[in-house]
């Protein structure tokens, strides 16, 4: 049975390190996309992208608070095969996504002593990174929600401090030209939309925890709604002052942030906003393997997966398994892609999760009329449309729009998808399984409650 260690402050501080981490990695983009553009783009996409995904999920922990999160609304209104597909996706996104972190803590660490750290230097810091995340969250959601809180303190000291030196030299002048020159307004818009999708998305991740969150169907929508003004105020400020202190932007490159920082406070900003990049980073790996585990218990435990994969530590009653199997796989992992390669291809495989999680409300609503939660987003079919649709059109513009052989790979781990789960019902089979004939009682318990269409009376 697993624990709920999740109280709101640690709910909130893990939803802060893992859907934000401060706004470290902008940097690279910045010389791409322009940081007038880039601006630009962060506060439309945090109403039209951020927004809208917010709400969804907010609607869909409090109507289905099952571990599992995003599993779990697509088995309820998909089924056992068509979550299982979306599902792998969904694991997929998130596992490369986490691939990313330990490489930036190392370059971040490294920065101030090597130009070009060799992969030798590197190694033993991603795999101690690696392995110590993965012994933290063998041992349960307390002791991560303990580090988130600590990890959200120190990012957020040398940020505010960052942006506070900057606001009386602030001017939007430093937003010109919109894009940078030489490049063409799409390509620059491109970028920033790729970097914004990524920023401002996997807001059901810590849903996968939801029996481990002290009463989610209330205290998930009310963090949510306290941790999207505040990341949308972390990246745009943190831009705007960043462009300030340090205006010659098309030379930006990675940490550049900490430039920025030397310049308005001195050696001891730039300090702490490298002990805060370097953090963050830490903080990220380490709820995404939350997040991960999580996953891969849920389906497991619906015998989806071999079920040893669901197993719980005797002691932690964590799914040390499947943490100890992502362990050994991001020890491989890390040393293969760059940074921008796993944002642009991480972004790509997440757009099919998205869509559905954009769509799941409708497919609910229609499925289960009476299943509700605490939290739903007012106004009816006449609201609840346009919020899960235009989301699901910029997540379409940025696949069409995408370099031909990014599409090529995606394509081909997405095909990777049905032949899992054609091997795992074969293996089932062999020992006597049927798959399709579990379902988490939590589950079913709450589509029980939403099942039955109201008479057209009651619906008056």
């Amino acid at each position: 049975m697993l624990r709920r260690g999740f109280s709101p402050l640690k709910l909130f501080a893990t939803m802060f390190v893992l859907l934000c981490g401060g706004p470290f990695s902008l940097e690279e983009i910045v010389p791409l996309a322009g940081p007038g553009l880039f601006a630009l783009v962060l506060i439309v996409m945090a109403v039209i992208w951020a927004l809208p995904s917010a709400l969804i999920t907010a609607e869909l922990i409090s109507e289905l608070p099952v571990q599992g999160g995003a599993y779990q609304w697509y088995r309820a209104g998909l089924g056992p095969f068509w979550s299982f597909i979306f599902t792998y996706l969904e694991w997929l996104s998130w596992a490369i996504d986490a691939v990313i972190y330990p490489a930036l803590f190392a370059k971040y660490l490294m920065q101030p002593f090597f130009d070009d750290p060799s992969l030798a230097s590197r190694a033993p810091i991603c795999l101690g990174m690696i392995w110590g995340c993965a012994w933290l969250n063998v041992r349960g959601v307390k002791e991560v929600g303990f580090l988130s809180i600590i990890t959200t303190a120190v990012i957020l000291i040398p940020v505010i401090a960052l942006i506070a030196l900057s606001v009386p030299e602030m001017s939007f002048s430093v937003f010109s030209p919109l894009w940078p020159e030489g490049q063409t307004p799409w390509a620059a818009l491109n970028y920033a939309i790729v970097w914004a999708i990524w920023s401002y998305s996997g807001y059901s991740g810590l849903a996968t925890a939801s029996e481990e969150i002290v009463e989610p169907e209330r205290t998930y929508p009310k963090m949510l709604a306290i941790f999207l003004p505040i990341s949308v105020a972390v990246y745009v400020l943190s831009l705007w002052a960043g462009v300030t202190a340090a205006p010659d932007w098309q030379n930006w490159g990675e940490a550049h942030l900490n430039v920025a920082a030397f310049a308005l406070g001195g050696p001891v900003l730039a300090t702490l906003m490298v002990v805060a990049a370097l953090v963050a980073q830490l903080g990220l790996y380490n709820s995404e393997q939350l997040v991960l585990g999580r996953y891969v218990y849920a389906v497991a435990r619906d015998r989806m997966l071999p079920p040893f994969l669901g197993r719980l530590h005797p002691r932690h009653q964590t799914p040390y398994v499947a943490l100890i199997l992502h362990a050994i796989l991001f020890s491989v992992l890390v040393f293969v892609f760059d940074f921008v390669e796993l944002l642009v291809l991480g972004a790509l495989v997440s757009v099919p999760g998205y869509i559905l999680t954009f769509l799941s409300p409708l497919i609910l609503r229609w499925k289960y009329p009476n299943l509700r939660g605490p939290f739903r987003i007012p106004g009816g079919w006449p609201v609840i449309i346009p919020t899960a649709v235009l989301p699901c059109l910029i997540a379409i513009y940025f696949v069409t729009t995408a370099e031909f052989s990014g599409l090529v790979t995606t394509g081909v781990m997405f095909s990777a998808a049905p032949v899992i789960y054609w091997a795992v019902r074969a293996y089932n089979r062999r020992h006597g399984v049927d798959m399709h004939a579990f379902e988490s009682v939590e589950l079913t318990e709450a589509l029980e409650r939403g099942r039955a269409r109201p008479k057209p009376e009651a619906s008056k």
